[in-house]
């Protein structure tokens, strides 16, 4: 569900140079060649990710399109380089200093250019209650979620601040896992988690839609950066 809402809000993407910051193993790199992106570019600081992108961008034959950096920290590009679609899926909250990141990203992109960002919520049902149990009752104060490397977690308030701070202007929000669809309890022979696909259907069609875009356990926004006119995204 997550990758669908991006690709969503990443939109057409033909003729367009696109950077996948955190590109992991290239999902999104191999997306943004089978649909006419011009000039293709991700960023990881793994390696051992980075050889797998490698691997996935030589079988669908596309290789020769796509750019491949290994770094842990924003790349210094030469002047003239800018993107005009910038994907960090799943990144912002593993950084030190995420404000410095998102300036960076404005600087390199290009004008009427786009931001699109996942990352975790911190007004979501399921943070709510498993934030509560780790942090107050377990006295976990630095709980931030499964992923021991997370630093923070936001809301769609707090991270609006951050991205108008930074040059940028949300125009459009996703969310999913906002009704817990899956369950370690009693879950059928072979598998270790029971999805409620009901529930998981739901959960497609009312995260895009207000206010339950801002709600689930992860967060996609869409943003501009400012000073580009261009109508807000359907869906808000």
């Amino acid at each position: 569900m997550k990758n669908s809402f991006v690709r969503e809000l990443i939109g057409n993407i033909r003729g367009k140079r696109f950077l996948d910051y955190g590109c992991g193993a290239g999902l999104f790199l191999v997306y943004a060649a089978r649909n006419g992106a011009r000039e293709i570019v991700g960023v990881d600081a793994e390696s051992s990710v980075l050889s797998t992108a490698v691997f996935f961008l030589a079988r669908e034959n596309v290789s020769d399109r796509c750019g491949l950096i290994s770094s842990e920290c924003f790349p210094a590009f030469d002047d003239k380089t800018c993107f005009d679609v910038i994907l960090m899926k799943d990144v912002i909250e593993h950084v030190d200093d995420d404000e410095a990141l998102l300036t960076a990203v404005a600087e390199k992109t290009a004008p009427g250019g786009a931001l699109v960002i996942s990352t975790q919520n911190a007004l979501s049902l399921n943070y709510l209650t498993e934030g509560v149990y780790h942090r107050y009752l377990r006295g976990e104060k630095n709980w931030c979620g499964w992923d021991e490397t997370h630093l923070r977690f936001y809301t769609f308030v707090g991270l609006t601040r951050k991205l108008r701070r930074t040059g940028w202007r949300p125009v459009a929000w996703r969310s999913n896992y906002i009704i817990p669809h899956k369950s370690p309890f009693r879950p059928p022979p072979g598998v270790k988690i029971r999805r409620f696909e009901l529930l998981s259907r739901l959960d497609m069609i009312i995260g895009g839609q207000f206010p339950w875009n801002r709600c689930g356990w992860n967060l996609v926004v869409k943003a501009l950066r400012n000073g580009c006119a261009t109508s807000q995204h359907p869906g808000g």
